[in-house]
């Protein structure tokens, strides 16, 4: 898209609306100046330098998100002055390389006292919901700036806001299969802090889920295997999948046929068949594979690959 320039607030609420997602403004500087330089890396992914000048507030009130839906997360990383983000209640202090995440689904506020930067990554939902278990308790929360993920990520964005623009359509888009896959580590290593010890049956039940993610490639691993090596029943294993409103098989299944939609949508991965993603996910028959994914995503994966949708 290039670069965008706005002289006022007026100006801003629709520089900003059109390159991200509709917003509305409030307590805006008489002097505010504001730009954005975009660039598209995926269809629905963007990485997108703002700048501001004076004292701002954006909002994604509950009107817009029901007048005017995105399916998306956005993604600040903060890089000068300070701020605030809130969203469910929860508040994030943005300082000079920490980040948040923010689901435009749901009412969000960004309050900036003074001139600001950041660099916001925008991307469907569906690819960090299928990397991020339990993406929505992530939203609002600070992602600080001194945790080792994320310090990688922040000085990837950093480098690949000042360059996308010069990069050719075929290495914006690796890129930004590789941008969500960092977000997706850096929110799962960072955000939150570190949560409590799970014990007794949560503690089994997310032992068998890791023990799934392991296993993935391997067609022999079922879930009477699954609950073998956890030393259980596989009855027991069902009640604790149940719990959590799925069962071993099904959770299982899920698991094989998201590893298959990022390696269809990679790139990366284009000189792979799709008999070669579905043999490696786990699925040692094609027919099977390909029903199993239709009834999931909707689509078959010879269309969803020539679609190239990043999910």
């Amino acid at each position: 898209m290039g670069a965008l320039r706005a002289d006022s607030a007026e100006e801003w609420a629709h520089v900003i609306s059109q390159s991200l997602v509709p917003l509305s403004l409030a307590n805006m500087c008489a002097s505010f100046r504001g730009s954005v330089e975009q660039t598209v890396l995926l269809p629905g992914v963007s990485v997108t330098d703002v700048r501001t000048e004076g004292h701002s507030s954006v909002l994604r009130t509950p009107r817009l998100t029901r007048a005017e839906p995105r399916d998306d997360y956005l993604f600040s990383l903060h890089l000068g002055g300070a701020g605030v983000g809130l969203q469910d209640e929860r508040e994030a202090v943005l300082l000079p390389g920490a980040g948040a995440l923010f689901d435009a689904t749901r009412p969000y506020r960004l309050n900036f006292p003074a001139d600001s930067r950041e660099i916001v990554l925008q991307i469907p939902r569906r690819p960090l919901r299928d990397r991020v278990e339990g993406i929505d308790e992530l939203s609002g929360r600070t992602l600080p700036a001194h945790h080792p993920a994320a310090r990688v990520l922040a000085a990837f964005l950093r480098e690949l806001a000042g360059v996308a623009q010069d990069l050719a359509p075929e290495q914006r888009a690796e890129l930004g299969c590789t941008t969500i896959d960092l977000l997706a580590t850096a929110l799962r290593a960072t955000v939150g802090g570190e949560p409590s010890a799970p014990r007794g049956r949560q503690a089994l039940l997310q032992a068998m889920r890791s023990c799934v993610l392991e296993n993935l490639t391997d067609p022999a691993f079922t879930p009477t295997v699954l609950a073998r090596r956890q030393g259980i029943s596989p009855r027991y294993a069902a009640d604790l999948f149940a719990e959590s409103g799925t069962s071993p098989a099904a959770y299982l299944r899920d698991q094989r046929l998201k590893a298959a939609h990022r390696a269809l949508t990679d790139p990366r991965q284009s000189h792979r068949t799709i008999a070669g993603i579905a043999a490696q996910s786990g699925f040692t028959d094609r027919t099977t594979f390909t029903r199993a994914f239709v009834r999931r995503y909707g689509t078959t994966p010879s269309d969803l690959r020539a679609g190239g949708r990043p999910g």
